[in-house]
């Protein structure tokens, strides 16, 4: 590291404010942040000169602050640089060097980010050491900017929080709505198929019980703008596929029916239009994958179905669909062309697909090609840029097992975009988390390596730190 690049950006500012500095840096170094909203500081380290190609080696941005007319911020400006484009483990405040591990490794759990930029990871299963799946009833608030974790045993002290494979929504007030999920025996391995949500209150660390009207699990769900959750598909008590939607005001703590058939396995939830509607991507009956993309909004009643027609032109399910480019346009990524669940004959699809909601005329066109995939994550990223990260793919002995895989895709003009493989994250995982967070990192925390043969903890919990475009 021989130079830094100090950058200035926010509301009201054309352009960002630059100072290029030596590494030994000083307070009068750091360039005058003229008072607004929104204000974000970015610190790029160079190994060499940046005016005759220097290349950036790390980057850190602190959260969005506002700067008063006079004085200070309300609270301390942290800059922490992490490595571009690879996994670096976070460390422990209190400990540097030591790795900060989840207190309980966890897969099928969910992760949320939070307005203030801590991540709420909840529930999910353990894997014992005879390879078992355990359920757990804990709770774990990582705060990525003082780089430490808050453990809650037992939320509430009733168990209610005791699930996995279930569905987590950030609420209009900050609290965190889970639903569905199941749990599983650690005697006799009966599953249970849940009946309920939970909403937890990160302030208070105080959760609600709530009943669904159908017991679910595996599904898909997202929030729209008002706070209502719509659930698609997933299992119910008895094992089968749920046909019917369901949605949920969670602050209000009921559910109401949607009167339509939707029965999906793996499909893909995502709200659009200023999150005033929801798209339904993807999925499978259990005897042929979907190509249908479904919209749904709310009549003051129920969710009902849009009038948008568009098809995939790949069917898939254990898809992701996520944001891409100017934010207009989705990208459809990984999944698989296989109806049943995923298997050692499982196909991973490797083309994804763009699909523009947002027009009067909805288009689906070809989209860039990664390693083929199901069951990975996928975020957006500031600037139109997707982080593909796991999953899981045939290995060498034909065995549908853990992936590391890792790409970054980059919107191109006028094309579908450029695909950079990076390199992998270790252990390979699925069953994973994802976590966008406020500085333009990425969050990804356990899940499970499988081999095809054995299951293991994914473990680490590591940051993720894209090259900026610019």
């Amino acid at each position: 590291m021989t130079h830094l690049r100090l950058r200035v950006t926010g509301e009201g500012l054309a352009t960002p404010i630059e100072r290029i500095t030596p590494v030994d840096l000083r307070p009068e170094d750091v360039p005058e942040i003229p008072p607004g909203a929104q204000r974000v500081l970015e610190v790029r380290a160079y190994s060499g000169e940046p005016s005759s190609a220097g290349s950036v080696i790390s980057v850190g941005r602190s959260y969005p602050f506002t700067m008063p007319a006079v004085g200070a911020p309300t609270e301390p400006v942290r800059v922490t640089l992490y490595r571009v484009n690879t996994f670096v483990p976070l460390e422990r405040a209190d400990s540097p060097g030591t790795c900060l591990e989840l207190t309980e490794p966890r897969a099928g759990h969910t992760a949320t980010l939070l307005p203030d930029g801590r991540v709420v990871l909840a529930g999910g299963f353990r894997v014992t050491d005879t390879g078992q799946p355990e359920t757990l009833q804990s709770i774990e608030i990582l705060d990525p900017r003082e780089r430490k974790i808050t453990y809650l045993p037992d939320p509430g002290g009733l168990g209610s929080v005791r699930r996995a494979l279930h569905t987590a929504s950030l609420m209009l007030d900050g609290r965190v709505a889970l639903v569905g999920g199941e749990t599983v025996d650690p005697l006799d391995g009966h599953l249970t198929i849940l009946g309920t949500g939970v909403v937890f209150d990160p302030a208070t660390e105080r959760v609600q019980q709530f009943n669904l009207g159908r017991a679910r699990s595996r599904h898909a769900a997202a929030i729209d703008i008002a706070g209502r959750i719509l659930t698609v598909g997933g299992i119910g008590a008895d094992s089968l596929l749920l046909a019917d939607p369901e949605g949920v005001e969670p602050a209000a703590g009921r559910t109401f029916p949607v009167p339509i058939a939707v029965p999906r396995m793996g499909a893909s939830l995502i709200p659009f239009q200023e999150s005033q509607r929801i798209a339904v991507v993807g999925g499978s009956d259990g005897s042929e994958v979907s190509r249908d993309v479904l919209t749904f909004s709310f009549n003051g009643v129920t969710f009902v179905p849009g009038n948008i027609t568009v098809m995939l032109r790949q069917g898939r399910r254990d898809a992701v669909t996520t944001p891409y480019g100017d934010g207009k346009r989705l990208l459809v990524v990984g999944g698989y062309s296989s109806a049943g669940t995923p298997d050692d004959s499982a196909r991973p699809v490797g083309a994804s697909e763009l699909l523009d909601l947002q027009s009067d005329a909805p288009t689906i066109s070809q989209g860039p090609t990664i390693v083929g995939r199901g069951e990975l994550c996928a975020v957006a990223l500031p600037g139109g840029r997707v982080l593909t990260v796991g999953g899981r793919r045939q290995n060498g002995d034909g065995l549908l097992a853990s992936s590391g895989s890792v790409e970054l895709i980059t919107p191109t003009d006028g094309l579908t975009g450029g695909v950079l493989g990076m390199l992998p994250v270790q252990p390979a995982r699925y069953l994973h988390t994802c976590t966008p967070l406020p500085d333009g990192s990425v969050l990804v925390s356990g899940g499970v390596d499988n081999d095809g043969r054995g299951t293991r903890p994914a473990s680490g919990t590591y940051l993720f730190m894209p090259v900026p475009r610019d």
